[in-house]
């Protein structure tokens, strides 16, 4: 197993033992797959704010849109397996900020066009 592959791994290891608990198990989606709710957008805004005020001095977080606050948290997107859940990650300023998203409020995208 090469490194980069590895350490991908453990990330998820780590994010499923911190967000779903130690049996968790998490598969990695695309994040253009999935479309989430209204009430999730809003709360992945207040969540976006809140990192950037704490984390990232000068970024205006008061101008972030609802299309921007969605761009924050897709650096890494999984389904958790039990809950049906997902999952939605940032990476900032070498952490990792990650919102749970209940199953009621997203779902994947119908026409997911063509499968090559």
């Amino acid at each position: 197993m090469n490194n980069q592959h590895r350490e991908a791994s453990e990330e998820r290891v780590k994010i499923a033992e911190v967000m779903a608990g130690e049996s968790a198990i998490l598969h990695e989606l695309d994040f253009q797959d999935v479309a989430i709710s209204t009430h999730a957008v809003l709360t992945l805004k207040k969540a976006a704010v809140a990192v950037m005020q704490r984390f990232m001095p000068g970024s205006r977080p008061e101008t972030l849109t609802n299309s921007q606050a969605i761009a924050f948290f897709i650096d890494r997107v999984f389904w958790d397996q039990d809950t049906k859940g997902l999952i939605l990650c940032a990476d900032v300023a070498k952490r990792s900020f990650c919102i749970p998203i209940p199953r009621d409020h997203w779902h994947m995208k119908a026409d997911l066009g063509t499968i090559q």
